[in-house]
């Protein structure tokens, strides 16, 4: 008796705080018999949650709503926002909501409402805002990375980063297993006796640009991705017949570190003084 009341409670919950949308976005359009259009902003709290911790500080959920916000229309402007929609989806229904997360996810549900309409502009135009989850102490300047066009992008200290448990991870490859992972893109890629790898040029705050390994060059990023490292922000050393990649922080390093931003919330910074902080030259603005 006391599960049966326990799992009615659990619906009465779920179709309490659950929104249309939620249901729709998790087991697809099928799900709800009643048809109508789905605007971009009703996606911004599913697409949030897939993006942060459900920790987090509302202020710092709220300064990262805006940041999707942006990202979804851009990506609308380019008819590329559905790859985000199924991304959140997919994170969705892996988490298999439980009824505390019911609940948690009301809190997504309010950045959206609180910040309705807010996007980050240049010169009132919508501007491409990245964010990771954890720097190397220094955000990366988007100018130096990305050129001209992506200078409203400033290298921001993030030392409360390093306070992290996550900032430092060392990742182990033999031989063998290095050449395996980057043949499955690169098929003619050796590994040439007496060469292992070697780190050529990091830009201002240590991101690796290029590394070579064996006999090629890689860009950094691309090293991240194919070596699944956490960081592109790494020192390589060679021991006991394995390659160490020693990794610092989470993601890319560009734009807003989401650490940073969560531990300005807990300082009682508001989700303005902390986008402010990341993006000086941006201007908030509502386009609802």
């Amino acid at each position: 008796m006391k599960r049966e009341d326990e799992s009615i409670g659990f619906i009465l919950i779920l179709f309490l705080i659950l929104p249309w949308l939620l249901t729709v976005i998790i087991q697809g359009r099928q799900a709800c018999p009643v048809e109508r259009e789905i605007s971009i902003e009703e996606y911004i709290p599913a697409v949030t949650a897939s993006q942060i911790s459900w920790d987090y500080d509302k202020e710092a959920i709220k300064a990262q709503t805006v940041l999707v916000r942006n990202l979804l229309y851009i990506s609308q402007e380019k008819g590329e926002e559905q790859e985000l929609i199924s991304q959140a989806s997919d994170f969705l229904k892996r988490k298999k909501m439980s009824a505390q997360d019911l609940v948690r996810f009301q809190e997504f549900q309010k950045a959206a409402e609180e910040t309705k309409g807010e996007l980050l502009t240049l010169d009132g135009e919508i501007k491409e805002i990245p964010y990771h989850a954890l720097s190397q102490g220094k955000t990366r300047d988007g100018k130096e990375i990305l050129g001209d066009a992506f200078s409203y992008l400033p290298s921001v200290d993030t030392s409360k980063d390093i306070d992290s448990p996550l900032y430092v991870e060392g990742c182990y490859f033999t031989l063998e297993e290095l050449t395996e992972k980057l043949r499955k893109e690169y098929t003619g890629f050796s590994m040439d006796e007496g060469k292992t790898a070697e780190v050529k040029e990091v830009d201002s705050v240590g991101y690796v640009m290029e590394i070579q390994i064996g006999t090629q060059v890689f860009q950094g990023e691309k090293i991240k991705e194919l070596l699944e490292l956490p960081s592109s922000c790494f020192t390589v050393q060679e021991l006991e017949g394995q390659i160490r990649f020693l990794c610092r922080g989470i993601g890319h390093g560009m734009g807003m570190s989401q650490y940073t931003a969560q531990k300005l919330a807990l300082e009682g910074k508001n989700y303005r003084d902390i986008l402010k902080y990341f993006f000086p030259d941006l201007e908030i603005v509502d386009n609802s």
